[in-house]
């Protein structure tokens, strides 16, 4: 089983924009996305859409093992499917 992170800042991003993630996450599930967040940006499988959070699981090249991290919708600025060719 991952590891799992939980990322936390008292930042926020616009209420429209949590709106906008919050209706496209959930057709996102299962599938390869990116994330950008107010300080960085992650690439992974969306897990999971909760009320106020998002989990994603990425692999960490470090340690060579998935990490699974909860993102909260409010500090999430985009995100998208990986573009696949």
């Amino acid at each position: 089983m991952s590891k799992e992170f939980h990322l936390t800042t008292a930042r926020r991003v616009p209420m429209k924009t949590q709106q906008r993630i919050r209706n496209i996450s959930p057709g996102l599930i299962g599938r390869v996305v990116v994330v950008r967040t107010l300080f960085n940006t992650f690439t992974g499988c969306l897990l999971s859409v909760g009320r106020n959070t998002i989990r994603l699981r990425i692999f960490s090249g470090i340690d060579r093992l998935f990490i699974t991290i909860r993102i909260p919708i409010g500090i999430i600025i985009d995100i998208f499917r990986f573009p696949c060719p």
